[in-house]
């Protein structure tokens, strides 16, 4: 068993997938456990999908399509094929020992940055994206490229809530990024992407780069997202997917401060109840321990929760808002 999990984390070649140069529909039923009449189930949007409104930031609503019973089974099949694939170095979610800590830290240092993020990303990638993926990428024959493209998405496009939807959205816009990487190449610009956020830091990001960065976005059926999309100078100091970068070194935002410290006015007011304590007490460890990765100084918070010593918080109120 210890061997099989292994071979299971182990990642290889795109040429080595068992989805690679799939020509049967047969060898794609074999591959993914699915009888004839499941396919015939598996390509409909009907019934396939659990779909609900969840409430963001700010009071916007997003929708939700859920894969249920045996169409879940079948796009975690797929999920767990497409996720054993290498990947580019720019990529740094969906991947072991990557997160979006490591994904900020590429642009470190006082340099400029250019960040962006694409609307709608998943609703936004078309089932034609992921017909050309399995054709032109994963060199599948028509007919079975055209049943997978069906098979993962909903009403036309990727699904907004499936462990499928986040590596297929990287590999059905594989052509928009590696024309983004060319361009970072070309103007020795570091780039990363982290799902829909994409980062660029180096001396020539200016006006005229994210012109053309916008045009790539755009020419590939996406829209960057207004509001996100700025361009930081040298010394600025610059927030990348949650992670506030000052120069060369990670802080936690002050909105993530000030959450910090309301979880201990919690944690401090139910020392007298055994059970409520024990709730506040896991969340804010959870919320120390996540945030540590960022600001390795709170580990010792986190020490000092675990061992009830007594707390004394200090935070600057006079940090700027980001």
């Amino acid at each position: 068993m210890r061997n099989k999990s292994k071979h299971k984390l182990k990642t290889y070649e795109i040429c080595d997938s068992p989805l690679y140069k799939l020509r049967s529909k047969k060898k794609l039923l074999s591959l993914l456990y699915m009888s004839k009449e499941e396919i015939g189930i598996a390509v409909q949007d009907t019934d396939n999908y659990v779909v609900f409104e969840t409430i963001r930031k700010k009071g916007k609503s997003r929708t939700i399509q859920h894969p249920k019973d045996r169409h879940k089974e079948i796009h975690c099949r797929l999920a767990n094929l497409l996720i054993k694939i290498k990947v580019p170095n720019y990529l740094h979610s969906g991947r072991k020992e990557h997160s979006y800590v490591t994904n900020a830290n590429q642009h470190l240092g006082e340099k400029r940055v250019l960040t962006t993020d694409i609307s709608a990303f998943f609703q936004s990638t078309a089932r034609d994206n992921v017909f050309c993926f399995f054709l032109n990428i994963m060199k599948c024959s028509s007919d079975v490229a055209d049943t997978l493209s069906h098979i993962c998405t909903y009403n036309g496009h990727i699904p907004t809530g499936s462990k499928l939807s986040m590596p297929l959205a990287f590999w059905s816009n594989l052509r928009m990024f590696d024309q983004l990487e060319k361009l970072s190449i070309k103007h020795n610009v570091c780039m990363s992407v982290y799902v829909d956020d994409i980062t660029f830091s180096g001396n020539s990001i200016n006006r005229l780069f994210l012109s053309t960065v916008r045009k790539i976005i755009t020419s590939n059926g996406h829209t960057p997202h207004p509001e996100k999309t700025k361009i930081f100078g040298k010394k600025d100091i610059k927030v990348i997917t949650g992670v506030v970068i000052n120069g060369d070194d990670t802080l936690i935002t002050n909105k993530q401060n000030k959450l910090i410290f309301q979880s201990f006015v919690e944690w401090k007011a139910s020392r007298d109840e055994p059970l409520t304590e024990r709730l506040i007490t896991q969340k804010l460890l959870g919320r120390l321990n996540a945030l540590s990765m960022i600001d390795p100084k709170l580990k010792d918070k986190a020490k000092s929760v675990t061992s009830y010593k007594k707390i004394v918080i200090k935070y600057v109120t006079t940090q700027r808002v980001f």
